[in-house]
């Protein structure tokens, strides 16, 4: 297959601990626990609309059209990451670089945005984002909130000094907006949704969330009715919907309202609600239902 050059948002991830896991569990179980943590990081790319050109053990290099893509899906990586336990006392780490340019598909990526991704990834500290000034001019007005200018490092390239910029959540995962009745302006509106006590949120800057029963989706749902990739949020045109994809259907129960059955359709959500995924919401789901709320500002 010949090679093929084009111009995209390229992300570096390197997973860290791989080492330290094999020393002390040894590399069955190391795998495993990598696995697990490459498993959400793919869901990422997946739910952003990357497409994976390297996948291994500790390193994966991926594609977007959009730099927002890219941004928010290193932003979900992070989170995903951050949430896993330590195993046996070592923490999986991860360490993010992003650049815009030449790529050079193939067998090994290569190109100007794999080797400034690349190294960014060997720059960065674990935890951490970079991306370059260049990536950060492409980004819309609600991505770019979260980048901010890193002023005492950068990395030479030709004889020049490239800018960088660090991504940053906007919003902790167990973070909640107060409530505000001022304004009703679309784009500021976020989607709290509760799940086993822990609240996720969905923004205009981060526009999906994935439920289902398979570890890697933000809200991992311990039913067997429902399916390992069973529905997903979107927010699109100030409007924030529920996306079917499984075998049993998306129950929605707006408060005082009838519930309604989604199966492989999608509706808009109403301002406040439950949703039972493969069940109905009248149920007793054993703390698996998930209850939502839209909230201005």
């Amino acid at each position: 297959m010949s090679n093929r050059t084009d111009f995209n948002c390229v992300l570096f991830a390197e997973l860290l601990g791989s080492q330290k896991l094999t020393d002390k569990i040894g590399p069955t179980e190391a795998q495993r626990a990598l696995d697990r943590a490459r498993n959400r990081i793919m869901r990422s790319v997946d739910a952003h609309h990357g497409h994976a050109l390297l996948d291994r053990a500790d390193r994966l290099i991926a594609s977007f059209k959009r730099a927002d893509d890219a941004a928010q899906a290193a932003s979900d990586m992070h989170e995903k990451v951050q949430r896993l336990p330590p195993v046996s006392g070592i923490t999986i780490g991860l360490k993010i670089g992003l650049h815009c340019g030449e790529l050079v598909s193939g067998n090994e990526p290569s190109g100007l945005a794999v080797e400034l991704a690349g190294r960014l990834a060997e720059t960065a500290e674990p935890g951490q984002a970079l991306m370059t000034g260049e990536l950060a001019l492409h980004l819309t007005e609600g991505v770019k909130a979260l980048a901010s200018s890193v002023r005492d490092r950068n990395v030479r390239h030709d004889g020049m000094d490239i800018p960088l910029y660090e991504l940053t959540s906007q919003i902790g995962p167990d973070s909640v907006p107060p409530s505000s009745s001022a304004g009703t302006d679309t784009s500021r509106a976020r989607l709290v949704l509760r799940h086993r006590g822990v609240a996720h949120i969905v923004t205009e800057s981060r526009p999906i969330l994935l439920m289902g029963r398979e570890e890697g989706n933000d809200i991992v749902i311990l039913d067997r009715r429902a399916s390992r990739h069973h529905a997903r949020i979107e927010w699109r045109h100030g409007h924030f919907y529920v996306i079917d994809q499984s075998s049993n259907g998306t129950f929605v129960a707006p408060e005082d309202e009838a519930e309604i059955m989604l199966k492989r359709e999608e509706c808009a959500l109403p301002t406040l609600g439950r949703v039972g995924c493969g069940f109905s919401c009248e149920e007793d789901s054993q703390g698996e239902m998930v209850s939502f709320e839209i909230r201005q500002g």
